[in-house]
């Protein structure tokens, strides 16, 4: 039976299986670590954008076979810890990106500001700095955003929330205090180990290194 949780705005419970038949090469990760927490953020309102994005049409991971399995070695370590993966993103359709970078360049539209992006009052410099890809490693399917929670849900302190646009956000960065680095160390230390590269700029993101796939996808996360 999976265990996995699901947390959508609103709503906390648990959740079937999906049905709906994948690309070949690609899998649900609640399906592999069934006891995953999903916090899909871009199948709700709680994002940078303010919005539910285009392309994800339910609140699941999806990633590449080779991903979601070393993802669940790294899951396996985590757990003998106490710890438990919350994911954030995985898999992201190439509409998705495109609905992101249409955002930055709506100067009006500055809803999520004090949360997501304070030091920026030009939205197109997201793009231009590299927090918003025109081409997105996650549209290839063996990325992921995620962070760790202790086994009643509760995620560990980073430092920042889940797409934090700003230098507090970066690995090594100043004003974190030690408890804060240590997690994200320890997260980055397990990552790495099970063959994923961290992003510099963001705590949260991870890429396989052997990626099965060179080029982006477009389906549907539903």
């Amino acid at each position: 039976m999976l265990i996995f949780s699901m947390l959508i705005p609103g709503v906390r419970a648990e959740s079937a299986a999906p049905a709906h038949e994948l690309p070949d090469g690609f899998c649900y990760v609640h399906e592999v670590i069934d006891d995953v927490i999903l916090d899909i953020r871009y199948a709700g309102t709680h994002n940078f954008v303010g919005d539910v994005i285009d392309g994800y049409e339910a609140p699941y991971a999806i990633m590449t076979n080779e991903a979601a399995q070393a993802l669940k070695e790294a899951a396996d370590e985590f757990r003998a810890m106490g710890y438990r993966l919350m994911i954030f993103d995985a898999y992201r359709p190439q509409d998705a990106v495109r609905h992101f970078v249409r955002w930055s360049q709506d100067a009006d539209d500055m809803r999520n500001q004090a949360e997501f992006y304070p030091d920026y009052k030009k939205k197109s410099l997201l793009v231009d700095q590299g927090y918003i890809a025109r081409n997105s490693s996650h549209c290839r399917g063996s990325a992921v955003d995620l962070t760790i929670t202790d086994l009643e849900e509760n995620p560990l302190d980073m430092g920042t929330g889940f797409d934090y646009f700003g230098k507090l956000a970066w690995h090594g960065a100043k004003g974190v205090t030690e408890e804060q680095a240590a997690n994200r160390e320890l997260l980055c230390s397990v990552m790495e180990k099970h063959g994923f590269k961290p992003f510099e700029h963001e705590w949260w993101h991870y890429r396989l290194r052997n990626e099965p796939f060179d080029k982006g996808f477009n389906f549907p996360v539903k």
